[in-house]
């Protein structure tokens, strides 16, 4: 069975909670039966005064410790005289200290009478060490884990009165009071365990609130449903994540419209020509026409343009995934782009279109690049100039170099084109004026060419307007490392 994140997740922050809880509650109960017991402790060595002042008279009287040494029974009758009284013998409780041992900075508990079977048990814990800190009376082996109370005589320290801490507690009232304890802990830990289920249930839902849009919007997209968008209501990871799944979004939304119109214009520049093909064959089938030279010439001329259109979006496809085969070597680009200028001399001279080429002083200059590619690259630019430009023209083309990068330009006259037309000159199958381009054997797709080669290696193309009234076609490669 598969359990949903949010389970998951509301379960983890419930078990650390309840580790979180079971911990405390066994920490505080240590630590308050620890400061309790050394509370009691303190508390039974404040009894020893009276025994203190007892042993330092004694040791006054006789000199010493050997009286209690020759005779022990001395030394438990003292005992007996200080642990026995009745309770109304020691007075009554007072709120403080006695005033005989009062003392501003004393922080000690109040000496309140302790119960007569507390007091027993005080009483079997004491013993007696000299002032060498070796034992007179007890039954103490050291004076290691004992309460120490100094007994003076004549300004003089004549011996220690040793009361042995306590490790555990062990009466019913001690008992009682940590069971108390214990309760008041247990309650706290539920209410604390309560809250953190809360508090893990409203986090998880917040959390997973946005997984929840990304899983919806993920399954919407998967459904082809790319207008699909996640409302962002955070600035962490999750939200990052939202933002991004949008723009993933935005992106998809984008491509399927341009694959939509892919598909439109396709399908738009092959059914011109196949009409053209198949009204002539028709006609000459019904005998409106003549097999004659010039009907075959119309008809290998659609058949041209059909193959070129065809050829040019296997070329465009195959450069777009990165299949395109070239050879990447340092090329004196000046010298192919010259020669290419050459070749289309003639064709310019038809048209009246005068090329005017400045490759300034620096004509060495190398950049990595496949020459037959990139004359591919300057052969379509010079194509567009000689459909479009109108005669009499001009087509200027110069270079400049700028740090590490080579600046081609190709700059014609009029006409010129609009603004919102040259941001789509270099998308697939996009023309100004179809009918015309048609009309001049254009297929729309030369310029996607060129932007997918020159980004091939690492360039940039783009086109803005000329100052000789048309288009201008600039064309930014990095230029080879350490040759120039």
């Amino acid at each position: 069975m598969k359990i949903k994140l949010a389970y998951k997740i509301f379960l983890a922050f419930l078990l650390t909670s309840l580790i979180v809880v079971v911990l405390m509650t066994g920490i505080m109960r240590y630590f308050a039966e620890r400061h309790f017991t050394n509370y009691v402790n303190r508390v039974e060595s404040e009894t020893l005064s009276e025994l203190v002042d007892k042993l330092g008279t004694a040791y006054s009287q006789y000199q010493g410790w050997q009286f209690i040494q020759d005779d022990p029974r001395i030394f438990g009758n003292m005992l007996r005289t200080v642990f026995t009284k009745d309770d109304a013998d020691q007075g009554p409780p007072g709120p403080g200290l006695r005033n005989s041992e009062a003392r501003p900075d004393d922080d000690r508990p109040p000496d309140r009478p302790l119960p007569k079977i507390l007091q027993h048990r005080i009483a079997k814990r004491i013993s007696l060490f000299d002032e060498n800190r070796k034992l007179v009376a007890g039954d103490a082996a050291s004076m290691e884990d004992h309460i120490l109370k100094k007994i003076t005589s004549d300004g003089k320290t004549v011996g220690w009165l040793g009361l042995r801490k306590r490790q555990k507690l062990s009466g019913p009232q001690e008992k009682a009071f940590l069971y108390e304890q214990t309760q008041a802990f247990l309650v706290i830990g539920c209410l604390v365990l309560l809250l953190a289920t809360l508090v893990s249930y409203l986090l998880s839902r917040h959390l997973l609130k946005p997984a929840e849009q990304l899983t919806r919007g993920a399954h919407a997209l998967a459904s082809r449903k790319f207008d699909t968008r996640i409302e962002v209501s955070s600035g962490d990871e999750l939200g990052q994540l939202a933002d991004d799944f949008n723009r993933m979004a935005q992106t998809l939304e984008k491509y399927e419209h341009l694959r939509k119109q892919w598909i439109s214009d396709i399908s738009h520049e092959l059914r011109t020509p196949i009409a053209i093909l198949r009204g002539e064959i028709e006609a000459i089938l019904d005998g409106v026409r003549v097999m004659s030279r010039e009907t075959l010439e119309s008809i290998h001329a659609e058949v041209m343009l059909l193959g070129k259109i065809v050829g040019d979006l296997h070329e465009l496809s195959i450069a777009e995934t990165g299949g395109l085969s070239v050879v990447n070597e340092p090329v004196e680009i000046l010298k192919v782009l010259e020669y290419t200028l050459k070749m289309f001399e003639s064709r310019f001279d038809q048209k009246d279109i005068s090329v005017q080429f400045d490759p300034g002083p620096d004509t060495a200059v190398t950049v990595m690049a496949d020459r037959d590619r990139m004359a591919q690259v300057f052969s379509n630019i010079l194509e567009n100039t000689l459909r479009y430009t109108e005669s009499p023209g001009i087509l200027k083309v110069w270079q400049e170099k700028s740090g590490t990068s080579l600046h081609l330009n190709f700059e014609d006259s009029k006409p010129g084109v609009a603004d919102d037309s040259l941001e789509r000159l270099f998308d697939r199958l996009y023309r100004i004026d179809p009918s015309r381009s048609r009309r001049n054997g254009g297929s729309g797709l030369g310029l996607a060419i060129c932007k997918s080669i020159v980004e091939m290696f690492g360039g940039e193309i783009t086109a803005s307007h000329s100052t000789l009234g048309g288009v201008r076609i600039e064309i930014v490669l990095p230029v080879t490392a350490g040759v120039s």
